[in-house]
């Protein structure tokens, strides 16, 4: 078994709309003396996808409806906030009212607070960021510029995000969109060490790299990219799409 090694891009600068994330990522590389190799995975956060792709948006710019000023009210919340948590929701999962905490099902299918819109690391105490319109695509054109610009066959691509999760206190980082890496691990119909069948073991990979990347990244070191090295994967065209669960077979819906 081959040691699995993280290794952070350092020296990221400022990203701006259009700005092309792959050519900032190998500049910072060749500073550091470092490259990207055959079959590295880079684990990128969203924050710096959606500002590459103008997904800023200036709160002071929302204009709240009646049903947002209500649920606002209701939530001890701001109003502006609340319609932009609802124009970036499929649908409300869970309120909150003594803590204003919305739980909201974005419109890409994941669940999380805000509906994934963060003020964090972001220029401007009124600017917020909204996840990327379809984070699968954003990880395949990655991957395509990387593979356009590197002597590789292939790379792994994974945009994460920090989520909160059920029963436990604490947020991690998770996937919400990758390519040219399969979303999952796959034990089921093998067998464990004592001879007996696996029914239902299927690692998410994907979700496990986003979070060991967090250890690197935290969120006041301007680390926004780590690369994985190390590990034995097969290329998929899966995203992490795939890993979103519907509705009718979640038992906590």
């Amino acid at each position: 078994m081959n040691n699995v090694i993280y290794i952070p891009v350092l020296g990221m600068p400022e990203i701006k709309a259009n700005d092309d994330i792959v050519q900032l990522v190998l500049d910072c590389l060749l500073k550091q003396n470092e490259t990207i190799l055959e079959n590295d995975i880079l684990v990128i956060t969203q924050k710096i996808v959606s500002k590459a792709e103008n997904r800023t948006v200036d709160i002071n710019s929302i204009t709240p409806t009646i049903e947002a000023n209500k649920l606002a009210l209701s939530l001890n919340k701001d109003p502006k906030l609340v319609q932009l948590i609802l124009n970036e929701s499929k649908s409300i999962v869970k309120l909150d009212h003594k803590r204003g905490i919305i739980i909201a099902e974005n419109k890409i299918g994941h669940i999380s607070a805000n509906a994934g819109i963060d003020f964090s690391n972001v220029k401007g105490k009124t600017n917020a960021t909204l996840l990327p319109e379809n984070p699968d695509k954003s990880a395949k054109l990655i991957h395509k510029n990387l593979l356009n610009k590197l002597d590789v066959k292939n790379i792994g691509v994974i945009i994460s995000d920090t989520f909160g999760r059920p029963w436990r206190i604490g947020q991690t980082n998770i996937s919400i969109g990758s390519f040219g890496i399969d979303p999952f691990e796959n034990y089921i119909n093998n067998k464990d060490n004592y001879g007996e069948k696996l029914n239902s073991t299927n690692i998410c990979i994907v979700d496990e790299l986003a979070g060991g990347a967090e250890v690197l990244m935290k969120k006041t070191l301007n680390i926004p990219i780590v690369i994985v090295r190390g590990l034995s994967y097969e290329f998929s065209t899966k995203g992490s799409s795939e890993i979103l669960r519907d509705k009718d077979k979640d038992l906590f819906r």
